[in-house]
Parts: C-alpha cells; structure tokens; sequence
C-alpha cells in the first residue's frame, strides 16, 4: 500500500493576465477532474473586446493535469480584474510556474503586455514566467514577433508562444513550457 502525504502534484501552474482572455477557459480545457471555480456574476460593463461576458473569476479556478509521462500538473486560474488581484498574487507562490495569457487582438496588445510584466515583476520572478498570446489569427494586434522586444525589456529569452485557451494541445504545450521554463530557472538558481 503506497502512503501519499501532501499533494501529488509535482508543479503549479498559475494562469494571470486580463479580464476575459481565457484564463478559466484554459484550465477548464485541460483539467482532467472537475474544475473548482469562484466565477461570479460580472458587474463589468461589456466591451467589444470581451462581448457578453456574464461572468468573472473573483478567487481561483482549480484544476489538475496528468501530462503524457505521468506528472500532475495544478492548475489555477486567477482573476483579471485590478480589484480581485489579492487573490492573484496569493496563488503566485514561491514554486509555481507562471502564464501571462494576453490578448493578440487588440490594437493595445503591446502596452497591455508591459503593464503586465511591469505588474508581475513586483509579485513574482520574471525567470519563472511564459507569455501566451491568443487570438492574433483575428488580427487588429500586433504580430507575436512583436512582443518579443517588449518580454526582452523586462527579462531576456521570457518564453513566448501563440495559444488558443480552448485548445486541449494548446493548453498542454503552453503548460509544458511553463513547466520546462521553472526547471531552467531552478538550475540557473542553483549555480
């Protein structure tokens, strides 16, 4: 009989970035148990880049993750709006891997991405974060290549990829490169 004290997780992958991007999406996606939420009914006024959003993430989305070789993944999802970040920067512990998801359809995209990484750097290690872009394929935001002078400005070689949050492969390739990006940033910080 195998005794298993504590979680059998073995990373803890924290989804940050705007309100309405996907984040509750992308752990729904790819979590193989049922997801705990804390979505609530939205007071936001709807916009046109978040259209008929009824609701928004006010705690933590929970779900977890076996990848192809066995590991278990948590996944958490945390809110996007400015007055619910106490609960984001409670879910950034000190081991987790990060994913920026933003927006690839904004005209704003590159601005919105240095606020973030700006916001980020004072609540976790720029080293443990990937950026995932979605929606660029509707165009009105820059190119992803884009982005990558804005990430070099905050921390060179920042991962970047472009993602679907609804996308189980999507979702799984993005979790993989936080996970990768986390053990190179152990090793780096044991040297």
């Amino acid at each position: 009989m195998d005794l298993v004290i504590g979680h059998p997780v073995i990373t803890q992958v924290v989804f940050v970035g705007p309100y309405g991007v996907g984040k509750t999406t992308a752990v729904r996606t790819l979590s193989d148990v049922p997801v705990l939420t804390t979505e609530s009914s939205t007071s936001m006024q709807q916009s046109r880049q978040v259209p008929l959003k009824p609701t928004t993430t006010v705690g933590i989305d929970y779900g977890e993750w076996t990848d192809p070789q066995g590991r278990r993944h948590a996944l958490i999802g945390t809110p996007g709006q400015t007055r619910f970040s106490a609960m984001r920067r409670t879910a950034l512990v000190a081991d987790a891997a990060v994913v920026l998801w933003l927006y690839g359809n904004r005209g704003d995209g590159l601005t919105d991405a240095d606020q973030w990484l700006t916001r980020l750097s004072f609540e976790t290690e720029l080293s443990r974060v990937v950026v995932a872009v979605t929606r660029i394929e509707l165009g009105g935001g820059p190119e992803l290549a884009e982005y990558r002078p804005i990430l070099d400005n905050h921390l060179a070689d920042i991962p970047l990829l472009a993602a679907d949050p609804r996308g189980r492969l999507h979702v799984a390739r993005v979790v993989d490169a936080a996970r990768t990006n986390l053990e190179k940033e152990g090793v780096r910080r044991d040297r």
